[in-house]
């Protein structure tokens, strides 16, 4: 059985949780298993096609001139049929929903969709169903947390066709390591004090803003430490005037956007990952789930999160790492002096999260998850017939 995995927006080498996962998603379940859409083109460093299933990266097959992406799609999938023979389709977010309901209309496809948060509140606020109706018409929605599974039902779909499948995350390449120096010095420069990093996108909804307010009283009780913010987007002038307004603009790095294959040496330098993230629902953003804490504690690292979203399930409070009030500058003050002070502490709550994504988020059980999930609809299908 092979499914065809089709991502229009998110998939490696484009940075993000959902490009992540995707890519994840399509390594675990290895060329027999599955083969892939997108309108992401690769890096002219990683060559064509870096990853071992069949790629189709089909720009036009997604564009925005309707003539345009009819010819492209309507050519990509034909190839796609004759080639690969798909018989289940992968949708990586409800925005390619009316594929899953075209592909079943002509091809009599069954498919699932992954869901995340935003794009949820996004189909159940919008004066146009067509996303939705697709979510609910999936023949299975694979949440990547309760939380996102709550929001699912929210938005007409059955339990009974809802699964919950985490992300996986790389354990082999996520390790806890030695810090390179020369790493630490190009980022860091002659900084020696402890670090708290941040990974992400630079949205309001990630917390970077209540951090940069909690690093004045940080900064009394742990003099010298510095938080490395790594990411890239539309806030960073906002956070960089904070960082002045506040005073501490000495004691904050932005150091832009890293390749992901250097990110565990990025996580080797901190002694605590911190994301307070908030839920902003009024503007349909909110954090379903947090791939990189789990990316922090695979590297040995205590993670600190947000009371919020889906952000409890990838932290085990006082076990993997500690939970916050994301609105509470002075919590998440406390929080961090508590984990650079207390060095046990901080040791055994990144073991502890080590231990556990290796237990429960390696990327070859969530593979096997999926492939059973979609075996399962095929069997239920061939049944009913």
């Amino acid at each position: 059985m092979k499914s065809l995995l089709i991502s229009s927006l998110y998939f490696p080498p484009q940075v993000g949780g959902i490009a992540e996962i995707m890519g994840a998603v399509v390594s675990a379940l290895g060329p027999d298993r599955v083969c892939c859409l997108t309108g992401v083109l690769a890096s002219k460093t990683a060559g064509r096609n870096h990853f071992r299933p069949t790629v189709y990266r089909r720009p036009a097959a997604f564009a925005r001139v309707k003539p345009v992406q009819a010819v492209g799609l309507g050519t990509a999938i034909t190839e796609i049929m004759l080639r690969d023979r798909p018989s289940i389709v992968q949708l990586a977010t409800t925005y390619d929903g009316y594929l899953g309901l075209w592909l079943r209309k002509w091809f009599k496809l069954p498919y699932v969709v992954y869901a995340y948060g935003n794009e949820i509140l996004d189909s159940m606020q919008s004066n146009w169903g067509r996303d939705r109706l697709a979510l609910q018409q999936a023949d299975r929605v694979l949440a990547i947390s309760r939380f996102a599974a709550t929001l699912v039902e929210k938005a007409g779909v059955v339990p009974e066709r809802i699964d919950i499948v985490h992300p996986g995350c790389d354990t082999d390449a996520f390790r806890p390591m030695a810090p390179r120096m020369e790493l630490r010095r190009r980022l860091l420069g002659p900084r020696p004090g402890p670090v708290v990093l941040t990974v992400g996108n630079l949205v309001a909804r990630k917390g970077f803003d209540m951090v940069i307010r909690a690093l004045p009283r940080l900064r009394q009780i742990i003099p010298g430490v510095t938080y490395l913010i790594v990411g890239a987007g539309p806030h960073r002038d906002e956070l960089e005037s904070l960082a002045v307004a506040t005073g501490v603009q000495d004691n904050v790095v932005f150091a832009g956007m890293i390749p992901h294959k250097e990110l565990p040496d990025v996580y080797a330098l901190c002694d605590v990952f911190a994301m307070p993230s908030r839920e902003q629902l009024d503007q349909c953003d909110v954090e379903g789930f947090g791939l990189v804490f789990l990316e922090a504690s695979a590297c040995g690292k205590p993670v600190v999160g947000g009371r919020s979203g889906g952000v409890p399930e990838a932290i085990e409070d006082d076990v993997t790492g500690l939970l916050v009030n994301p609105h509470e500058p002075d919590e998440i003050a406390g929080t961090l002096a508590r984990l650079l002070s207390d060095t046990d502490l901080a040791k055994r709550l990144g073991q502890e999260g080590r231990k556990r994504v290796v237990r429960d988020f390696g990327c070859a059980r969530v593979g096997d998850r999926v492939h059973g999930i979609l075996e399962s609809i095929l069997l239920e299908r061939t049944t009913r017939s």
